[in-house]
């Protein structure tokens, strides 16, 4: 199986380099620092069992490539979806992101035969140019086709995540579980990084705002044709319960260092597919506007 990765950062780095190691045909992406690095030092990996650097095959654009079994787009969408113009022969978008409308986006650009939506659940991090930290713990990728097309390679990406020891799961409707890890990923950062607190002032002193904001997600969903479960927003507050009393999130920290940050792909996100669904979500809207005078 032949795998491209667009991105050489804390998820297409790490899992770069766990599906080459383990026997899969890998080419990374790559541009500018990144690029550089990688052909001249190669691709670095830190974990809780040590740091190894590894060489790898790579492009500078995805045009190099001309045939493929599915190309992971693994970039952060700072600047929009920064979608490819065209995918290499044979080959299937794997989306990653934190954002609930980027499956859409990339259906309508591709067609539903060409795109599978997957959710990356791990405690990753970019540690410099072309090296990847993995903190410990979970370590999964969650995917599904969204057309029956694509359900080859969905099991080809099973046995080579799994070989690879990236905890594979396919879903029958891969597109709740992007919902359901944005609504606690995006209600979380958001109201974090407008109070800056870190997680247990959140879920606590704020908890009344971060279920509604939650609940505004819910509706999001359900107006776009999601079937999220009826019980969705209390176990997204459980899950917050169970994490790291000091815990922020990227796009908290990226806005309150000046950095570029995630607030459009995640919360304008939301809010462009409420808008969508007929939906509205006055809370997403107006924590997006007090956040975007920080950016």
């Amino acid at each position: 199986m032949h795998i491209v990765i667009i991105g050489a950062g804390a998820v297409g780095g790490y899992f770069g380099a766990l599906l080459q190691e383990s026997g899969t045909q890998v080419t990374l992406v790559a541009r500018g620092e990144t690029l550089a690095v990688l052909r001249e030092r190669g691709l670095t990996i830190n974990s809780p069992e040590g740091t190894r650097t590894l060489p790898v095959d790579v492009v500078e654009s995805l045009d190099e490539v001309p045939a493929a079994d599915a190309v992971f787009l693994a970039t952060k969408t700072i600047d929009g979806p920064n979608l490819p113009e065209r995918l290499p022969e044979g080959a299937v978008l794997v989306t990653t992101q934190n954002s609930v409308e980027m499956p859409a986006i990339a259906i309508e650009k591709y067609g539903p035969d060409r795109v599978v939506p997957g959710v990356v659940r791990s405690f990753l991090i970019h540690t410099g140019p072309a090296e990847a930290t993995f903190l410990g713990g979970v370590l999964s990728f969650t995917f599904g086709s969204v057309d029956p097309a694509t359900c080859d390679v969905v099991e080809k990406l099973r046995a080579a995540l799994g070989a690879a020891g990236i905890e594979p799961f396919v879903l029958d409707d891969i597109l709740v579980d992007v919902w359901a890890k944005a609504m606690f990923v995006t209600t979380f950062g958001a109201l974090g990084a407008l109070v800056d607190k870190p997680m247990q002032d959140v879920r606590t002193t704020y908890r009344r705002d971060l279920t509604a904001l939650m609940r505004e997600v819910e509706a999001a969903g359900r107006a776009n044709g999601i079937n999220l479960p009826e019980d969705i927003v209390e176990r997204s507050l459980d899950f917050a319960d169970a994490q790291p009393a000091a815990a922020t999130s990227s796009m908290q920290r990226d806005l309150a260092d000046g950095l570029p940050n995630e607030l459009d792909a995640q919360v304008g996100a939301v809010m462009r597919m409420a808008e969508r669904g007929g939906v509205a979500v006055p809370l997403h809207t107006l924590v997006f506007d007090c956040l975007s005078t920080r950016g």
